[in-house]
C-alpha cells in the first residue's frame, strides 16, 4: 500500500509544521542537558523535528508530502522535487542517525538504538544548515507568528492559585 499523500487540504500548513519542528528540536535540546535518562524522548523528539522541517519544507514547494518517517527519503525528495542542496557525508551520516532514533519509543534488547548527548552538536549544525536552506517564505511566516500561538491555537499555562500545595 502506497504511502498517504497530504496537502494543505488535510489542515496542514508549512508554517505550522517548521514551527511544530522548531519547538521538537528546542524540547530535544532541553532534554538532552538535563539527564541521561532522557536522552531517548530527546532523540526521538530530534528526528521528529527534522522530519517536520522536511514536510513542512515539501509542502511548501510542492503542494504535499508523503506520510513516511525517513529522514532520507524524504530528503532525497527534496532534492528531486524541490531543488533543496544535497548534503556532505557529515550531514547524511546525522540523518542516518536521526532515522535510527525513530525507533527509540520502542526498546528493544535485541537492537538497542544508541543516543547520547554528544550527538548534538551535530544535530544542531545540521539544523542550522537545513534552514539556512529552507525557502524565504517559510522564514517570513514564521516571522509573523504571535507569542504563544502555535498551528492555529493559543497555549495557555493555566495560573495555580496559591495555597493548593503547588505552584507555577
Amino acid at each position: 500500500m502506497p504511502p498517504r499523500i497530504f496537502t494543505t487540504a488535510d489542515g496542514l500548513l508549512p508554517v505550522d509544521l517548521a514551527h511544530c519542528g522548531l519547538d521538537h528540536l528546542t524540547a530535544a535540546q532541553r532534554l538532552f542537558d538535563s539527564d541521561p535518562s532522557h536522552y531517548d524522548s530527546a532523540g526521538y523528539l530530534a528526528h521528529i523535528g527534522v522530519e517536520l522541517l522536511f514536510k513542512g519544507w515539501l509542502l511548501e514547494t510542492t503542494g504535499r508530502f508523503e506520510g513516511i518517517h525517513n529522514l532520507d527519503a524524504l530528503h532525497g525528495q527534496l532534492v528531486s522535487f524541490a531543488a533543496a542542496p544535497t548534503l556532505d557525508g557529515q550531514s547524511l551520516n546525522v540523518l542516518a542517525l536521526l532515522d535510527q532514533y525513530e525507533s527509540l519509543p520502542y526498546p528493544n534488547r535485541k537492537n538497542p538504538t544508541e543516543v547520547g548527548q554528544g550527538h548534538w552538536s551535530a544535530i544542531e549544525a545540521l539544523v542550522g544548515l537545513l534552514c539556512r536552506s529552507m525557502p524565504p517564505s517559510i522564514e517570513q511566516e514564521l516571522g509573523n507568528v504571535a507569542f504563544g500561538h502555535k498551528a492555529g491555537r493559543v497555549l495557555m499555562k493555566k495560573k495555580i492559585e496559591s495555597g493548593s500545595g503547588k505552584s507555577d
